[in-house]
């Protein structure tokens, strides 16, 4: 009998609870690391009893306009998982009151959270990216870029950093310049 054959299904939930506290508090200490000094794992989640509901706002407080959520999945995000994963974030960050819905996804074999990918729409990439060259420039309308970008978190903090440095604000369609 292995290891894992002996575990219970209640020390098999623990682990993977454990695991995903773990990712977000990493994330969480990275973030501060780089430039949001108050961002935290965030302790509430969202639950719905009878008629009355909260809804979940995401995994790291502390960071304003950017609603997070962290995975810590062993195998790649399916094309419809991914898609399945971004809906949830767009709805935590309207929960939340966030301009941008970001999900980081924890690789193995990768301790650094820097090394970790992101996954946002191409729109919300680009809005980000017009924000952060240029926040004069019009954003393109109705861009109707909801396919799933993936980058290093390390390689999106920059961007986050200088888009929220201009006169951005959000829309209907996410963070605009």
């Amino acid at each position: 009998m292995s290891t894992l054959d002996r575990r219970s299904r209640a020390e098999i939930g623990r682990a993977a609870n454990r695991k995903g506290k773990d990712a977000e508090q990493a994330v969480a200490r990275y973030l501060r690391e780089h430039g949001w000094p108050d961002a935290q794992r965030t302790v509430r989640t969202g639950w719905k009893t009878g008629e009355h509901h909260s809804r979940d706002r995401g995994d790291i407080d502390g960071t304003p306009g950017i609603c997070w959520q962290v995975k810590t999945s062993v195998e790649d995000f399916s094309d419809t998982r991914v898609l399945r994963v971004l809906t949830a974030t767009a709805e935590q960050a309207v929960a939340s009151g966030a301009d941008l819905g970001i999900v980081v996804q924890r690789r193995n074999g990768a301790a650094d959270p820097g090394r970790w990918w992101t996954w946002t729409t191409a729109g919300d990439l680009l809005a980000l990216s017009e924000a952060a060259r240029n926040p004069d420039v019009l954003a393109v309308p109705e861009p109707q870029l909801n396919v799933p970008v993936r980058t290093m978190l390390a390689d999106l903090i920059p961007l986050l950093h200088a888009a929220r440095n201009t006169t951005a604000r959000p829309t209907e369609e996410g963070f605009r310049p």
